[in-house]
């Protein structure tokens, strides 16, 4: 028995297998006949593909039409992205001069908390009433050890993307400011904010459109194909239907009583020969050819030997 790349023999019983692999030969000779099998159906495809173009060209078409509707209604989307510091408080930067950018630590802490009120619910109306394509993820910067704020926006445009981070990147120091009023800190101690880097050109994020676009050209050239070899198919049997009863046609033209032969001027069917070679007629002979036709059998039939001496007869 043939089991995958090995023949298996197996006892009557099948309490123990024996497995041997194939030789060279064998395996060569499998994947030459399973190389030939796939080389003889992508011909059948190409041959049906070749018979039936115009399908073929249509449904390129209408799929080449899809893509563009595709392209046209989903335009690209462009990412932005934009650094936000946290400072200390001017108090601590006037007491003894030094420098606030030496004094970022306890910091880390107030940035994450500002950066969890933008996942409130409130946020996403307000960002959706300034560009309904926007979006906008608020996030602290794990690459550095600091109050390090990261504002990354994709929008429709390149324009409208900068527009939309430049908006976000100002509710930073509205949001930190509001945070910091609620619990009552004093102006002198509040922490501020500075916008540490902010892209001037977007760029485009074309990934979400070439998956589309992808699967759209995809399917329909899969789906044109298919519909290629299934009209192909049907043809090749509906010819066949046709040619089935163009025979039987022929056969109920000629009537129930002609047994498929065809008309000759003057000659019935019944007096044309059969595959003996003998008229169908019934003719009629005279008492003189009769006997001379029964002698002439008899002479033609073989007459028994008689038996030797010492044979035994059957």
């Amino acid at each position: 028995m043939y089991h995958g790349d090995r023949y298996v023999n197996s006892t009557v019983r099948g309490a123990s297998f024996a497995e041997r692999p194939l030789g060279p030969v064998a395996q060569h000779q499998w994947q030459k006949s399973v190389t030939g099998g796939i080389r003889l159906a992508i011909r059948d495809i190409l041959d049906a593909v070749g018979r039936r173009w115009y399908v073929l060209v249509v449904g390129l078409l209408v799929t080449a039409g899809a893509g563009w509707f595709v392209v046209d209604s989903n335009p690209p989307e462009y990412t932005a992205r934009g650094l936000v510091l946290l400072l200390p408080s001017v108090g601590v930067e006037s007491s003894d001069g030094a420098n606030p950018l030496l004094e970022l630590g306890g910091l880390e802490l107030t940035a994450r908390v500002l950066v969890a009120t933008y996942s409130s619910t409130s946020f996403e109306q307000e960002l959706a009433e300034l560009s309904p394509d926007a979006t906008a993820v608020v996030s602290i910067d794990e690459s550095t050890r600091g109050p390090v704020i990261v504002v990354e926006v994709t929008d429709v445009g390149q324009q409208r993307a900068l527009d939309t981070l430049g908006y976000v990147l100002g509710t930073v120091s509205t949001r930190l400011l509001g945070l910091q009023n609620e619990v009552g800190v004093a102006e002198n101690a509040m922490v501020r904010s500075m916008v540490l880097a902010m892209d001037t050109e977007a760029e485009p994020d074309l990934q979400s459109l070439i998956r589309v676009l992808v699967l759209v050209l995809g399917g329909g050239i899969a789906v044109t194909v298919a519909l290629t070899l299934v009209i192909d198919v049907l043809a090749g049997r509906r010819k066949q239907g046709r040619g089935g009863r163009k025979h039987s046609k022929i056969a109920l033209q000629m009537g129930p009583g002609s047994n498929g032969l065809p008309e000759i001027d003057g000659v019935e069917p019944r007096d044309l020969p059969d595959s003996t070679g003998v008229p169908r007629s019934t003719v009629r002979l005279s008492s003189r050819e009769q006997a001379s036709l029964t002698v002439t059998s008899r002479r033609a039939t073989p007459r028994p030997r008689p038996a030797a001496r010492g044979e035994s007869l059957q």
